[in-house]
């Protein structure tokens, strides 16, 4: 074995030593080693062996969504008065190939302007006709909906204004009475409200009134109309917290920044009410400030430090069932004051954008998010945060001014090369300088690439969700008898990721393993449980839906197919791929097992039932 494959350590729940050695040299035998045997490279399988292929597995058109599943996608401001643009961006490969939820912001004094336009039917608002259309693109689309509700129209307020003001008693209530029974079995899953720890979210009331008024009678009414008959599964969280250091908070929380999130997340785990009629709380998941989400060194140390703070909590009081969703999440790419220099090189730019979203996802994911949404494309956001580049939909933009766009890479609508804010409908829009820093073609690391550098990596993350597939949890990193086990000489680095889902539409299990020091050379080992199995946090007396024992059976035989491979921090790219399929395998003391021959940074692991008489060695 070459020099760079003999130090290496074991991840999982087994002990260095000889032991190891044996499961390792075990392993090699079982999978067809690292340098040949039953592994083989997908270019080189010879015609004579039939393609792996799963048990068929009927698709429904849809399922229930519970706090066991994982969903991966975006947050989609569709616009206002520009029906076409929202047509186009439903098409986009982020929305039809990798996403399996889609997030959005529902204002409330955008949906009911007036009380004329409580009438869904006879006086729908232009954006609640704006949401409609976007979520029936995503229903058609077999993606799952979430709504975040947000502010208070001036008619319904105890102030008589529009936007961050509490509302007049049982007001909301009666809003999402009516959004619900418009969106029921369209809509999913309900946030209750948007970082609700701010002052200027709710600037005359506190956090009792938030908490009775918003969060309790919201999710009331939320449950009340999904209950009746016919009843509909639905998803009710609460609000993330913004993660602004300096920003005033809401009254009552006990002061500013990570100690105020720590009272409010105190405060609501404290009132068993609310904490019976939800099934999660949320996270905000973000860069801001350090580059990781940091606030403080106590509180909320990190994206995923806030996502330990929770935990702790929950578990502390007796909530082991109740889960952590994510609310907004974002990751800036330019050199604007939001883009954070994490690599060290001087500059804000979109390779320390795949820096953070690598680091970010991977933590939280590994620790039990089961949820993660980006924002869809660049808008005139004073962030610039989007997975995606804005295009010239219908050529407007290079009609008006040129040399603001450039052809796609992919042959599609042109790219808009500099931030701008779009005024007016599809066909008569008006360009005008945007707020904030204004990025340019300068900013773009491949600019002719419809996507920004860091969708890559959230494209590989995403995997895990299976898109429009349903998908539950599976094992999780370092939990004991439920473990993703990861050794050999391959598996290094300072920055380690494992994460596993079981895909109930396709009948097969995912693992991602990230390894920050593997260099393709060298091999490494992954054993997961053959079935799903009582996990601590999920998959256990407390899941809504008993998918406990699914999987394969003791004996029954399985392939796994390997894609190992970097992602080039200069474009995106595929870097080094290696392919390999193994022959007919079956589980050993009730694992599926596979050895990567050559590891590199990025691998995906599937599981696959044989079928009968399938291919195999």
């Amino acid at each position: 074995m070459r020099d760079q494959c003999k130090r290496w350590r074991v991840s999982g729940n087994r002990r260095v030593g000889l032991r190891v050695l044996w499961a390792w040299a075990v392993g090699l035998v079982l999978t067809g080693g690292y340098a040949g045997g039953c592994s083989l490279l997908a270019e080189d399988i010879p015609a004579s062996v039939p393609a792996v292929s799963a048990v068929p597995v009927s698709r429904p058109a849809s399922y229930a969504w519970t706090t066991d599943h994982m969903q991966v996608g975006v947050r989609w401001q569709p616009f206002v008065g520009r029906p076409k643009n929202n047509a186009y961006d439903a098409t986009r490969p982020v929305f039809t190939q990798d996403s399996s939820y889609v997030h959005f912001w529902v204002s409330w004094p955008g949906i009911e302007p007036t009380p004329a336009h409580r009438d869904y039917t006879k006086r729908p608002s232009p954006l609640l006709q704006t949401i409609e259309a976007a979520v029936d693109a995503c229903v058609a689309a077999r993606l799952k909906v979430e709504f975040v509700l947000l502010h208070c129209p001036g008619w319904a307020s105890v102030s008589g204004q529009s936007g961050g003001w509490k509302p007049k008693p049982d007001h909301f209530g009666e809003f999402v009475t009516r959004i619900a029974r418009h969106f029921k079995g369209r809509v999913h899953s309900y946030q209750l409200y948007h970082e609700a720890n701010l002052k200027s979210l709710m600037q005359d009331g506190d956090i009792d009134y938030l908490m009775s008024e918003i969060f309790m009678k919201g999710a009331q009414a939320v449950r009340r109309v999904y209950d009746a008959d016919p009843a509909e599964p639905v998803v009710i969280s609460t609000s993330g917290c913004s993660p602004c250091h300096m920003c005033p908070t809401l009254t009552g929380l006990d002061g500013v920044g990570g100690l105020g999130i720590n009272d409010f997340y105190d405060q609501l785990i404290g009132n068993r009410t609310l904490m019976n009629r939800v099934d999660a709380l949320n996270i905000n998941v973000s860069d801001h400030l350090d580059g990781y989400g940091g606030i403080d060194d106590r509180y909320v140390t990190s994206t995923w430090g806030s996502y330990d703070l929770v935990r702790r909590k929950l578990d502390a009081r007796g909530y082991r069932g109740k889960k952590i969703l994510a609310a907004e999440s974002w990751i800036s790419w330019d050199d604007g004051r939001y883009g954070i220099d994490v690599n060290g090189d001087g500059v804000g730019n979109e390779q320390d954008a795949y820096r953070r979203t690598l680091t970010i996802l991977g933590q939280c994911f590994q620790r039990g998010l089961n949820t993660m949404n980006l924002p869809w494309s660049d808008n005139s956001s004073e962030w610039a945060m989007g997975l995606t580049k804005r295009r010239d939909y219908n050529g407007r933009v290079k009609a008006l001014q040129p040399e603001m766009v450039i052809p796609a890479s992919d042959g599609g609508p042109d790219v808009v090369t500099q931030k701008i804010r779009v005024h007016g409908g599809d066909d008569n829009f008006t360009i005008h300088d945007p707020p904030g820093n204004v990025f340019t073609i300068e900013d773009y690391i491949d600019p002719s690439d419809p996507n920004h550098l860091h969708y890559y990596v959230w494209r590989w993350y995403a995997q895990i969700a299976g898109g429009p597939d349903e998908v539950i949890r599976h094992a999780m990193a370092d939990q004991l008898g439920n473990d993703i086990a990861v050794w050999g000489p391959g598996y290094r680095g300072k920055e380690k990721y494992r994460i596993s889902s079981y895909n109930r539409t396709r009948d097969r299990f995912l693992v991602l393993v990230y390894a920050s020091g593997a260099n393709g050379r060298c091999p490494a080992t992954v054993s997961i449980p053959a079935t799903i199995q009582r996990g601590f946090y999920y998959n256990n007396e407390f899941s809504r839906l008993d998918f406990r024992g699914e999987g394969f059976a003791k004996c029954e035989p399985y392939y796994a197919r390997v894609v190992t491979k970097d992602i080039s921090m200069q474009n995106g790219a595929d870097v080094d791929v290696v392919r390999t399929q193994t022959g007919k395998l079956r589980p050993r003391c009730r694992k599926l097992t596979v050895t990567v021959p050559r590891m590199n940074k990025f691998t995906t692991i599937e599981f696959i039932r044989a079928a009968s008489g399938a291919g195999g060695g």
